[in-house]
């Protein structure tokens, strides 16, 4: 099952797909910065933080290999990779609050109740768009039949989620 040889591709096989591919790569984010921290407040109670910021990531313009026409499965790179735009930035902030009752505590093991606040304040805002601009091409070699989805979303921040849990130390 699957593909015997699987770093294998015709991808770069004709010289249209290797024109406009060098540039930043889809997952270049160039600026990332987190930061996270914890405290212990005492009575068994523990609050931690967990944040970032991200700045957006490039996007493409992708159309049909004139030569393999439109049945073709790789895109070709209409512009320089990476120079078609850039998604917006993005934050996220996720926090975990435990409490370990010492009421449950035993010889060999204690348990802790915890509750998680993930992607507080989710703007849901965007982070992948579509960036398959044409989806054939004419009788000339011409780009053709644009993709009328070409720019829209097509992926959002996960929205916010709380999870309780208990783990059992031992």
């Amino acid at each position: 099952y699957g593909n015997p040889y699987p770093n294998a591709s015709a991808q770069f096989d004709t010289p249209d797909g290797v024109v406009n591919a060098e540039g930043l790569l889809p997952n270049d984010r160039t600026h990332v910065v987190k930061i996270s921290g914890s405290y212990r407040m005492g009575a068994g109670v523990t609050v931690g933080a967990f944040g970032t910021w991200e700045s957006g990531t490039p996007l493409n313009e992708f159309g049909i290999d004139p030569k393999l026409g439109s049945g073709s499965p790789f895109p070709i790179f209409l512009q320089e990779r990476g120079t078609a735009g850039q998604t917006p930035s993005i934050w996220d902030l996720s926090m975990r609050l435990t409490y370990e009752p010492r009421i449950f505590a035993g010889d060999r093991w204690r348990s802790r109740l915890t509750a998680d606040f993930l992607h507080i304040g989710s703007q849901r805002a965007a982070v992948d768009y579509e960036q398959m601009h044409y989806n054939d091409v004419d009788s000339e070699g011409n780009q053709a039949d644009p993709n009328p989805t070409y720019g829209w979303a097509t992926a959002y921040q996960p929205p916010m989620v709380v999870r309780l849990g208990m783990e059992i130390l031992f």
